[in-house]
């Protein structure tokens, strides 16, 4: 077993631990209001971190047994491709412009560029195809949250509809 190909596994174990931990403590400060009787907002918070403890210390046993993650798509011994930044810099770029558009431009503007910029970086070639489907699917969610779920979402250039 080779430390450098444990340490990226270690560390993912290591948060996913520190995540369940965290969750486990802040719970067990969680201000309860009284009159919420045995079964109150607090389980569902333990039930999770208490999964995520024991699915954290799986790993760590499996990492040290030496069953190591194999990246997904591959075969033992195939050469790993090296990380695309190029992608990564697109999708990271229109996740920036999200909450950047959201109040000034609104919902289903802000969610186009980003629909549109993910499908970008991950290869889509037809532009105005992508602009098309990142609309008419950002204005079906909009719709769907504003009149079916009545929640309020940024209007911004829908402003009157």
């Amino acid at each position: 077993m080779n430390k450098k190909d444990i340490k990226g596994e270690l560390a993912f174990a290591g948060s996913l631990l520190i995540l369940g931990i965290v969750v486990f403590f802040d719970t067990k400060n969680m201000l309860v209001p009284p009159g919420s009787g045995t079964v109150g907002p607090q389980i569902f918070p333990y039930l999770v971190s208490g999964l995520v403890i024991l699915v954290s210390l799986g790993i760590f046993i499996e990492i040290f047994r030496g069953n190591l993650g194999q990246p997904e798509g591959t075969e033992f011994g195939d050469i790993v491709d090296k990380t695309d930044y190029k992608s990564f810099l697109i999708v990271a770029g229109a996740m920036a412009t999200y909450p950047l558009l959201i109040e000034r431009a609104g919902f289903v503007a802000a969610s186009t560029v980003a629909f549109f910029g993910v499908s970008f970086a991950f290869g889509a070639k037809n532009a105005a195809k992508n602009i098309l489907i990142s609309l008419i699917f950002s204005l079906i969610v909009y719709f769907s949250f504003t009149r079916g779920l009545n929640v309020n979402l940024p209007s911004g250039i829908l402003g009157g509809i």
